[in-house]
């Protein structure tokens, strides 16, 4: 059996498909849903994910931390200190209380639409993890055809080569402020690459290898930790750009001599890979929220009449 693990910022309707979708199409191999709520949602966001919650209260175990971390990035030698702070890193809920020997995480903007959890558990072999590998299309080595998500453990480019890179041609729409400069850990050992890591919108993980090696019980940052690039940006260059949610864990990991298999999950499942931008623009939001309910109301009737019959009590 499988576990799940799904992070929630506003998203009412997008959570409850992501949701109903996964339980339809993986429900054979899940155990229990972990639903971890962030603290704070979009300001126009107003509604609450009472519906699902109650509709799955047998599946589902929710929890909502004690502080909230945005995208800052996160106090490591806290995280060894305050418990309330650790359990704040996204997915950390699931994490440890995870009970099955592999955990699923999950965006709450997916809509599943094979059993994805089948077709990862047939391919994880002996990998501590496996979904697809990389933001690829963020990274320069990729535009200039150098790596791929198949093969980015063969592309070990240097520290001043990684750099070239980043301020050479390319699309400056999908790049991100790396090509100030990376932290020592970069000049150390550039690989993985700032962009390298297991996408956390749909991945499944082997808990009896990660669990070990994976704060709290062992060395490697948690699995939802953001970590300073070493980059600065903002009118006075003090702003930090963050390695996104899982880069710094997938590094320490394959320090560790780890192992991670890509699989395209965009083939069982529909993913918009804009993530936070839609909660930084009302107009997409909404028009997001709407695709997801019209999803639910063809596709989900019972779960639709069902949200319709509360609302209508108060």
């Amino acid at each position: 059996m499988v576990d799940v693990v799904i992070n929630v910022f506003g998203k009412v309707h997008q959570t409850a498909l992501s949701i109903l979708s996964l339980v339809e199409h993986c429900h054979s191999h899940i155990n229990t849903i972990y639903f971890q709520k962030e603290k704070y949602t979009a300001t126009y966001e107003h509604l609450n994910h009472d519906h699902i919650l109650e509709y799955y209260s047998s599946l589902i175990k929710s929890y909502i931390p004690k502080y909230w971390n945005g995208i800052d990035p996160n106090d490591i030698q806290r995280l060894k200190d305050d418990r309330d702070y650790l359990l704040s890193i996204r997915y950390q809920y699931g994490w440890e209380s995870c009970a099955s020997k592999y955990l699923l995480t999950i965006h709450n903007d997916i809509d599943v639409r094979d059993d994805v959890i089948g077709n990862l558990l047939a391919r994880i072999g002996e990998n501590t993890g496996i979904g697809e590998i990389g933001q690829c299309w963020w990274c320069p080595a990729y535009q200039n055809s150098l790596c791929t998500s198949d093969t980015y453990t063969s592309f070990k480019p240097s520290y001043q080569y990684l750099m070239h890179l980043y301020n050479k041609d390319m699309d400056y729409t999908q790049r991100r402020a790396y090509n100030f400069g990376l932290s020592d850990q970069f000049k150390e050992s550039p690989w993985p690459l700032p962009e390298c890591r297991l996408n956390e919108w749909c991945a499944l993980i082997n808990m009896d290898k990660a669990r070990k090696d994976t704060a709290p019980t062992g060395k490697a940052v948690p699995f939802g930790s953001r970590v300073s690039s070493g980059s600065l940006i903002g009118d006075n260059w003090d702003r930090p750009v963050c390695l996104d949610v899982g880069v710094q864990w997938f590094r320490e990991l394959l320090h560790m001599n780890h192992s991670f298999a890509h699989y395209d999950v965009n083939k069982d499942i529909v993913h918009d890979k804009r993530g936070s931008v839609k909660l930084d623009s009302r107009e997409e939001y909404v028009k997001a929220e709407i695709v997801a309910l019209n999803e639910i109301k063809i596709r989900y009737p019972d779960f639709y009449e069902f949200m319709n019959s509360r609302l209508n009590k108060i």
